[in-house]
């Protein structure tokens, strides 16, 4: 581990470069913020700036080991994250936790028409506004 340590304390700016363009491409490629060709353009710039940063890193394996230390870390934060968000349903067991679209449908199973507003369908292609001329 002290090669690794040694290697962290020799890394010049293009490698931090690289490994921030990493961890930002793949958290994005991971979330849901961006399309499914967004998400698959996000997974290739992280593929290429870990194949990058392995290339500038000296020796390579220390650059797969911090890869692999990111991926773990993007595993560990996104269980973290749905622990939390399952938690109250473990805890809360004799009260169901209803969301709007649960209530909506039980609504309609009873034959009441809710307020609840309706989403209204996203067209597949998004529309790109001109510049007017």
């Amino acid at each position: 581990m002290s090669d690794l340590h040694q290697s962290l304390r020799h890394m010049g700016l293009p490698q931090l470069l690289l490994a921030l363009i990493f961890l930002c491409s793949y958290g994005m490629a991971l979330g849901g913020m961006l399309g499914a060709t967004g998400r698959w353009r996000a997974a290739g710039v992280a593929a290429s700036s870990a194949i990058g940063f392995g290339f500038l890193t000296d020796p390579w394996e220390h650059a797969v080991m911090m890869v692999a230390f990111a991926v773990i870390g993007f595993g560990l934060f996104l269980a973290l994250a749905w622990l939390l968000a399952r938690a109250p349903e473990w805890f809360l067991r004799g009260e169901p936790v209803e969301t709007p679209m649960a209530s909506r449908e039980n609504l309609a199973d009873v034959g009441i028409e809710a307020d609840v507003p309706v989403r209204t369908p996203v067209p597949a292609t998004p529309h790109r506004p001109g510049f007017g001329l």
